[in-house]
């Protein structure tokens, strides 16, 4: 690991280092799975599951549980079912997640010249076995989870963790997808923050950027990364 006094970059993980597209397919090949299974004959599933547990999420910030505990309060408020499969909760996103297509040749090029700090709001357990499936988890100098600090983003404990773990370094970006999250939460610390999007309209967020090459292009015009 390069000085701790080099900058360092702050990455979410689920549909900014992945896509958006795999997220939902694995989610959803999940919850078919749960569905026949356990006999849940409902078209609606997909979104009533999502709907729901947005809803949690939010509760989540004041009243933490793991994102395996929340499937499990979804699925047996709606459908009154005790097994979630949480085995198949993980198999199925290691098979389906996918990488943003620039993120390899990013990472590739950066990580020798910054600190990188995977910020996350998931849980320890799913986090370790996808990064392991996409192989990069050692692509990254620190790893800090919700589930490590008992608080989501974009409650502040989770971004001074992961600044305590670079403490002594003159710069900290956090790149999100998430506007109340990621955005919202960077700001209340100080941290420039820039929102990973190809769509948007407002924002609190420092840049906009759609991908990672965009992302090299504006930490070098910021000369947050040196040649």
């Amino acid at each position: 690991m390069r000085s701790v006094y080099s900058n360092t970059l702050m990455l979410d993980f689920s549909n900014t280092i992945t896509t958006v597209e795999s997220e939902d397919n694995a989610l959803k090949n999940y919850l078919e799975f749960v569905a026949k299974i356990e006999n849940i004959k409902d078209n609606n599933l997909y979104n009533k599951f999502t709907n729901l547990r947005s809803l949690k999420l939010i509760d989540r910030e004041t009243n933490f549980r793991t994102f395996i505990e929340i499937n499990r309060e979804v699925l047996d408020e709606l459908y009154h079912v005790k097994n979630i499969h949480e085995e198949e909760y993980y198999r199925f996103h290691e098979s389906f997640l996918k990488l943003k297509d620039d993120f390899i040749p990013f990472i590739e090029d950066v990580k020798e010249k910054i600190n990188v700090i995977l910020v996350t709001d998931a849980d320890n357990i799913y986090t370790y076995r996808t990064l392991d499936a996409l192989r990069i988890r050692n692509y990254f100098d620190f790893i800090i989870t919700a589930e490590e600090v008992r608080k989501p983003k974009p409650i502040q404990d989770i971004f001074k963790k992961a600044m305590e773990a670079c403490d002594g370094s003159k710069l900290f970006w956090h790149v999100g997808d998430s506007e109340r999250r990621d955005v919202g939460g960077a700001k209340k610390m100080g941290i420039f923050a820039v929102l990973m999007s190809d769509n948007f309209k407002e924002t609190a967020a420092d840049a906009v950027v759609k991908n990672f090459s965009e992302l090299k292009k504006l930490m070098v015009e910021k000369k947050f990364l040196n040649y």
